[in-house]
């Protein structure tokens, strides 16, 4: 199956923009970025890189997220096996994502995961 070019004008919002160069001091930033309350260390150092300070907000995003399936999560193991299975996948499919962001990150591509990147667009 042949994948077809898209329009321009519906391009998806993971596409690089200008200027979205993973530098070798950036690297390691851009790992700690969601790896839960470790984006503070580039959300707070980084000054000289827009893109790194874009997922920084992405990965603290992330991190109230992980924060609030936690929560739910200590609601839901009530539930004898049922709730302890949803808590559990919940779990892996935001481990998931994370992986999933750390490798757009280096790409360089500003994935916007679905329900994070609107709150990363409020800080």
């Amino acid at each position: 199956m042949a994948e077809t070019p898209m329009d321009p004008s519906t391009a998806a919002p993971e596409s690089p923009t200008s200027g979205d160069v993973v530098r070798e001091q950036d690297k390691i930033m851009l790992v700690l970025a969601y790896l839960g309350i470790f984006c503070l260390f580039p959300l707070l150092t980084v000054k000289d890189s827009e893109y790194v300070k874009w997922h920084a907000k992405q990965g603290l995003a992330l991190m109230i997220v992980w924060i609030a399936w936690a929560i739910v999560g200590g609601i839901l193991n009530f539930i004898p096996v049922a709730g302890t299975c949803v808590y559990l996948l919940g779990y892996l499919g935001l481990l998931i994502v994370s992986v999933m962001a750390i490798m757009k990150a280096f790409a360089p591509l500003r994935w916007e995961i679905p329900v994070v990147s609107a709150i990363a667009k409020k800080f």
